[in-house]
């Protein structure tokens, strides 16, 4: 009976073109090794350009069901290398022949895997075939090393305000450039990303082209084009540079902002990093107290132009899942709230607190508890910081999931910042022995409150407001009251204090 023999080729174009070994040379050399054994050829399994680190190639893939399906008796190729360049992976798929019955050959390398000398010899031809892959990953890493050196840009597309030359050196677009410098400006002006991304999603800024500004930011998210402009701002390209990792090479390419800018702008975005949280210093006294009592998400501080004051503003706090906040689509009906009535209420009620004192609280806990909560947050912090790694490198490795990484990303952020909060208040407890302030001392200190409120400035008042209040409540008109919703026009917006417990 004839021995029915699957030829197996693979090439990847690094290799066709350092040694020659094309698959079609691969393929006459196997059909003739197969005409002077006196086999048939069952059939030919090609992966051209596919590396042979991994084993998830169309062809092998089709080739392996074949071998299921035992239809041929043989698995012939020119070089042990050529179906795998890893020893694990080589020997798997050798037991995986054994297994239906079916035989390997090499035509230019003679060894026999019926007996253990055969197979240490296969093994062997393995181990060099791995090293030679590392090899050639050595010699990647340092062609892209002196490539970046030389002042060339690797492995990237060209990004707004670039354009490929099909010389390797990208030359400005003028029109995406101009789009580049104005958010320099803005943040230099200090203006955030979000500002900037709404100036951007507005469509229209004067000096810019309306057209690469809707081609670049008119269809993606207003949070996508938030981490776009982050990303702008933190680019080296944009300064003239070649970057490889953490290192800055001068590039041959021109730079659309000057060394010096781009260095005074990294030393902005640094310092606005490094600042106290918002919270402690913004205007709005009720951030990160203020929730809507609709659908329970926060509230932020807003400006929005009073139109029919001769350009004033006014100012609210309004619902982050609100329509017209951030771009999102509607997502809750409770807009917002004045400010000014706000944060009224709430001083009221302070001045109310100090007749009526804050409610009991539940015994404090422990130090052995406090720390065993610290040793917990800290563990749930080191995990969210290597998710957060790992998704950066996911992003870089598929620039095509960038919305669904970012927005994973956004999500964890916003999880950090939470479990960062309550590990400040935990090595605070535990900063006072786990102790809490005695009745007596917050009487006192209660008594004071209206007398602080009227000679504070707003840092007091905002210190005032974090020490006694847990959380500010907005509730929509119409709010329900038993599980039922009231009529609007009987029932205007509320506003709900809740203070710490005593």
């Amino acid at each position: 009976m004839t021995t029915q023999a699957a030829l197996y080729c693979r090439v990847s174009t690094e290799e066709q073109a350092r040694e020659g070994y094309s698959v079609a040379a691969q393929r006459d050399r196997l059909l003739a090794f197969c005409e002077a054994q006196g086999w048939t050829v069952a059939d030919i399994y090609k992966d051209e350009g596919w590396s042979g680190a991994k084993v998830d190639r169309p062809a092998l893939t089709r080739l392996r069901k074949d071998a299921r399906e035992h239809k041929f008796d043989l698995v012939l190729v020119w070089k042990v290398d050529r179906l795998s360049r890893k020893v694990a992976d080589l020997a798997a798929l050798i037991d995986e022949f054994d297994r239906h019955g079916i035989a390997f050959r090499s035509v230019t390398e003679p060894f026999d895997t019926s007996h253990a000398a055969g197979r240490a010899f296969l093994q062997m031809l393995g181990v060099f075939a791995e090293l030679e892959r590392e090899n050639i990953r050595e010699r990647a890493r340092l062609g892209i090393r002196k490539r970046v050196e030389s002042g060339l840009l690797h492995g990237r597309p060209a990004p707004i305000g670039y354009r490929h030359t099909g010389k390797g050196v990208w030359e400005i677009v003028p029109e995406e450039a101009a789009v580049v410098r104005w958010i320099v400006q803005q943040y230099l002006a200090g203006r955030g990303a979000l500002r900037v991304a709404q100036a951007l999603k507005s469509g229209h800024v004067d000096g810019l082209s309306s057209q690469v500004i809707q081609e670049q930011f008119g269809k993606p998210t207003l949070d996508s084009v938030v981490d776009r402009i982050r990303w702008i701002v933190r680019n080296p390209v944009y300064a003239g540079y070649a970057p490889l990792g953490d290192e800055l090479h001068p590039g041959r390419h021109e730079a659309i902002i000057e060394p010096e800018t781009w260095s005074r702008l990294q030393d902005l975005i640094d310092r606005r990093r490094r600042s106290p949280n918002r919270a402690h210093t913004s205007r709005y006294l009720l951030s990160q107290r203020i929730v809507c009592g609709e659908c329970g998400s926060p509230m932020y501080g807003r400006r929005e132009p009073a139109r029919k004051l001769g350009g004033s503003y006014r100012e609210y706090y309004v619902c982050s899942r609100s329509s017209t906040v951030r771009g999102t689509a509607a997502t809750c009906g409770n807009w917002g709230i004045s400010r000014d009535r706000a944060e009224q209420e709430v001083l009221a009620a302070l001045r109310r607190l100090a007749v009526t004192g804050l409610p009991a609280s539940p015994e404090s806990p422990g130090i052995d508890e406090l720390q065993q909560r610290r040793k917990q947050i800290a563990s749930a912090l080191d995990g969210l910081e290597r998710r957060r790694r790992n998704l950066f490198r996911a992003l870089e490795e598929a620039p095509d999931l960038e919305d669904e990484l970012l927005a994973r990303l956004r999500e964890l952020s916003e999880e950090q910042r939470r479990l960062t909060t309550d590990l400040a208040a935990i090595e605070r407890e535990l900063r006072s022995g786990g102790a809490s302030v005695s009745p007596e001392e917050v009487a006192a200190l209660l008594a004071d409150v209206p007398r602080i409120l009227d000679a504070a400035d707003p840092d007091q008042v905002r210190e005032i407001i974090r020490t006694f209040v847990r959380r500010v409540i907005v509730h929509p008109r119409g709010h329900k009251i038993r599980g039922k919703r009231t009529d609007p026009k009987k029932h205007p917006k509320r506003v709900t204090v809740e203070f710490h417990p005593l």
